[in-house]
């Protein structure tokens, strides 16, 4: 399970993301494949349809889903 931290604007504080949970929901709504962006630097940039996406909560919330239902600590309840 590949993890990072985001800071969520809602709740001020860092957010720790289940990646391969929200890119898996991401694939199926989607029905296309989310690909990684290679820029050298920005490892959290992702593709879907032609669309750049430079965090996971703006491509959680271009699908309208809540990033918090990625995080960890709600995967783990």
């Amino acid at each position: 399970m590949k993890t990072v931290k985001e800071f969520s604007d809602a709740d001020h504080r860092e957010v720790e993301i289940d990646v391969d949970a929200l890119l898996a929901a991401i694939n199926q709504l989607s029905e296309s494949e989310v690909r990684p962006v290679d820029d050298g630097d920005d490892t959290q940039r992702v593709s879907v349809n032609g669309h750049d996406y430079h965090t996971y909560s703006e491509l959680a919330e271009a699908f309208e889903l809540d990033i918090h239902d990625f995080s960890v600590s709600e995967l783990n309840r």
